[in-house]
């Protein structure tokens, strides 16, 4: 069976949002830093037992972190990706402010946070406080390098999993 489904990409500038779906969809990295246009939409998919689940990434350009949160652009979205740097804890607590006031919208949707850029290990800087508030969410925690390619795919496999999980579930 082949499905296909909105997922929403969301968070700060500078996190590496499109280096993550640069790199899950083309296994590339570039160290230029381009910002995104308005939007970005990529495609890749992901095999879950006998379903190919192709996504449809909605990227948003982030010049404020608290516009890429509307109604309009999560309509439609099955699953969410949440994206904060691991060398910029004001990254973390954005979007667990944003989380708080906003959960009315964001919903229930499957929904997976990645600390990117785990490979900068010296410079890791999120607090054991941060991760714990974080870990207190009802999204899977993942610690990933667009830089090395670790843990990239396993972001976008484990939101598969949860939204075909979810599917079943209502119906």
């Amino acid at each position: 069976m082949r499905l296909r489904r909105k997922v929403c990409i969301l968070g700060a500038p500078g996190v590496g949002k499109s280096s993550l779906l640069r790199r899950f969809v083309e296994d590339r990295f570039d160290d230029a830093h381009n910002p995104s246009i308005a939007m970005s939409i990529f495609s890749g998919t992901v095999e879950v037992g006998d379903v190919t689940l192709e996504m449809l990434i909605w990227d948003p350009v982030a010049t404020d972190p608290g516009g890429q949160y509307n109604r309009s652009f999560m309509s439609g979205a099955s699953g969410l990706v949440f994206v904060v740097d691991a060398t910029k804890p004001q990254t973390l607590d954005h979007l667990l402010e944003v989380q708080a006031k906003e959960r009315g919208f964001i919903g229930s949707r499957p929904a997976i946070l990645v600390v990117n850029k785990a490979d900068l290990t010296g410079d890791f800087a999120l607090s054991k406080a941060q991760i714990d508030e974080a870990s207190k969410l009802d999204w899977r925690l993942v610690q990933a390098s667009a830089k090395t390619g670790d843990n990239v795919r396993q972001v976008f496999t484990t939101l598969a999993e949860l939204m075909l999980a979810a599917r079943k579930a209502t119906g």
